[in-house]
């Protein structure tokens, strides 16, 4: 008998959306934990955030080739140009900390894509140590190119008095006992952070094409929890209701962000 065409005895697959990224696949199939061995951090449900200055030249060099990738794929650009869109009302109101809490979870997932083991470290500009810029990301000046223009990464950052200067007013932004307080105060002197490094940090628009953004707002970030968690703070959630607790352009609310565990990463 002749064969007709389209022959049903081939195999049948179930048409599904398959990652990019051969992490994500492997992340996809949790079953395999019991059937293969890989190391134990690849499958860590929570990411841990590093000071910066601890990270080994491995890790160093980690962060800096996934976050090359995200360039290279598109990921930083648009996340630059969210950053750039303030009718998503991210500074100069309550919903700053929050907000921001969400837009690094953005790149953090994007990094696990590239690297399971990457995480966003944390730039502690609040200890004498860590009042210069971080030498070993000095010399990454990437091009980042967004869905509408192309920023090349470019900066100026001041003296250690200057960095002395700015972070001694965050003992004092730690004592405040009410949320309005320590937003304000504290926000006030992320952007003196964002001055002090200047170029491409010193504008909005530009400021999250930098890598260093990334891990001054982790340390923005750090300061929040350790006050949510401190007796000033006591757990004082921002005053937000409505659309206003919306953190678009994502789904995430503001009360989605009150607990850093539950969203996936903690501060070592």
């Amino acid at each position: 008998m002749k064969q007709q065409s389209g022959d049903q005895r081939q195999p049948h697959f179930q048409s599904m959306a398959m990652p990019d990224s051969f992490a994500e696949m492997l992340r996809m199939q949790p079953k395999l934990r019991e059937t293969i061995k890989l190391p134990s951090w690849f499958w860590e449900d929570i990411c841990l955030r590093k000071d910066q200055a601890s990270l080994t030249e491995v890790e160093q060099e980690r962060f800096i080739c996934a976050y090359n990738v995200l360039i290279n794929n598109g990921t930083i650009g648009k996340l630059a140009d969210i950053h750039a869109d303030g009718s998503h009302l991210m500074h100069g109101n309550p919903r700053f900390f929050p907000w921001h809490r969400v837009f690094l979870k953005q790149l953090e997932e994007a990094l696990h894509t590239v690297h399971p083991d990457v995480c966003i470290p944390y730039w502690d500009w609040t200890k004498k140590a860590g009042q210069n810029f971080p030498s070993w990301l000095a010399g990454f000046t990437p091009v980042v190119t967004t869905p509408t223009r192309t920023i090349t990464i470019l900066r100026s950052p001041g003296t250690v008095a200057d960095m002395g200067t700015i972070a001694s007013g965050v003992a004092g932004v730690m004592a405040f006992n009410t949320y309005n307080d320590f937003w304000t105060n504290l926000e006030g002197i992320h952007g003196a952070v964002h001055v002090w490094v200047g170029g491409t940090m010193g504008f909005v628009s530009t400021a999250a094409a930098d890598p260093i953004f990334w891990m001054h707002h982790a340390n923005i970030d750090r300061l929040w929890w350790d006050w949510y968690n401190s007796p000033a703070g006591a757990g004082k959630n921002p005053p937000l209701s409505g659309m206003n607790a919306i953190m678009d352009p994502w789904a995430y609310t503001e009360a989605d962000t009150r607990n850093i565990i539950s969203m996936g990463f903690k501060y070592v």
